[in-house]
């Protein structure tokens, strides 16, 4: 082995990168982007979880307990709370907000609170009872609520005192989940986003270097039905590697699943289907494979560490947020998890179906026209 061919060889490479801007600045921002993205989504806690508060306390307010409770609450920023109620009818109501996924959450605080803690302080009873109506849907957020409001109660009566008052959780959906529960639906959304966008933008790169795609434009086949032609496989492709994850799921770990696996299978479908079209769409914008790699993380990391898949919006950072819900596997793993875990219909997830859907019909007419400008 000779030193100066090795170095040629070196030379000749570099000097083919310094050609290619397009790779240079990939090679320097791709990375800047990452950390920027991780350490954001990292370094975030969670916060403006929405709940409700349904205080039914009679004791007078110079010697409310709940009161106290409630001002501890309204100081921290991980609950936001929406609403304060005061009326019987008040927990029924706030009930079925959390059943909806309108709110995540109702603290609720009975009649005889205040006096039931001066019992309990006193051992004359058991302690006090904090109501705490909550989506189990998301391990994260159950647990980071039970853990404000054990904050609260602590700042009240003390760290060392023995704790008058308890805190009962009632879980209106994932009564018997676990994390893998919530986890499986944000699999098999990403897997098949991953699947179907490297899938398309690699081969239509590839067909058009290789001439393929122009052959295909010299028939009398039209832009939309190679488009349509190309979203139908990919999408099948992605739906059948979902099929493998839930029989995988179900089989190897009994993942929850209460609603109907179909419904869940046709918003993955939907969801592949639109990420095909975005491939082919940012294919166009790629001479070789290699630049068509570089769409990847570009795509990949913000849609994995920005849509819910492995923690709650709540706990990204506020400054990207907003970004969340441009990102359509968002709505793809919402729909997952409201279907899988709280076993809703159709009439429960049509506003994630319908984004989906929109997502799906602009990339796929985006791509039918640049093919039609390409021909």
């Amino acid at each position: 082995m000779r030193l100066n061919r090795v170095l040629a060889i070196a030379k000749k490479n570099l000097r083919s990168l310094k050609h290619d801007r397009r790779t240079v600045g990939f090679l320097v921002l791709m990375p800047l982007l990452m950390i920027t993205i991780f350490g954001y989504t990292f370094g975030g806690t969670i916060q403006n979880v929405s709940v409700y508060i349904v205080n039914l306390d009679q004791a007078p307010s110079n010697s409310s307990v709940s009161e106290k409770i409630i001002a501890s609450l309204e100081s921290t920023d991980t609950l936001h709370i929406v609403k304060m109620l005061t009326t019987p009818d008040g927990v029924g109501a706030a009930a079925e907000e959390v059943k909806d996924a309108h709110i995540w959450a109702a603290i609720v605080f009975n009649e005889t609170f205040s006096a039931d803690v001066l019992a309990a302080s006193r051992s004359l009873g058991p302690p006090a009872s904090i109501q705490l109506i909550i989506d189990g849907t998301n391990p994260n957020i159950v647990s980071a609520v039970t853990g404000e409001l054990q904050t609260a109660i602590r700042s009240v009566i003390g760290s060392g005192a023995a704790a008058p008052m308890s805190v009962a959780p009632d879980l209106v959906y994932g009564k018997d989940a676990r994390f893998i529960d919530f986890f499986a639906p944000g699999v098999m959304g990403l897997a098949a986003m991953m699947v179907t966008f490297m899938l398309s933008i690699i081969s239509f790169v590839h067909e058009r270097s290789g001439s393929t795609l122009d052959r295909l434009l010299s028939t009398p086949v039209t832009e939309g039905e190679i488009v349509a032609g190309y979203a139908l496989a990919f999408g099948f492709v992605g739906l059948i590697q979902s099929c493998v994850i839930i029989s995988a799921a179900i089989l190897l770990f009994n993942v929850m699943i209460v609603g109907n696996v179909l419904l869940a299978l046709l918003v993955v479908f939907v969801l592949g289907v639109g990420n095909q079209g975005l491939g082919f769409m940012l294919s166009s914008f790629a001479k070789n494979e290699f630049q068509a790699i570089q769409f990847l993380p570009l795509i990949l990391f913000p849609s994995i560490l920005l849509s819910g898949v492995f923690w709650p919006l709540e706990a990204v950072p506020t400054l990207l947020r907003p970004v969340s819900y441009f990102i359509p596997l968002t709505y793809a793993v919402e729909g997952l998890r409201s279907v899988m875990i709280r076993g809703w219909s159709i009439d429960g997830i049509w506003v994630q179906l319908v984004v989906l859907l929109g997502f799906a019909v602009a990339m796929l007419l985006l791509s039918a026209l640049g093919l039609k400008r390409r021909r």
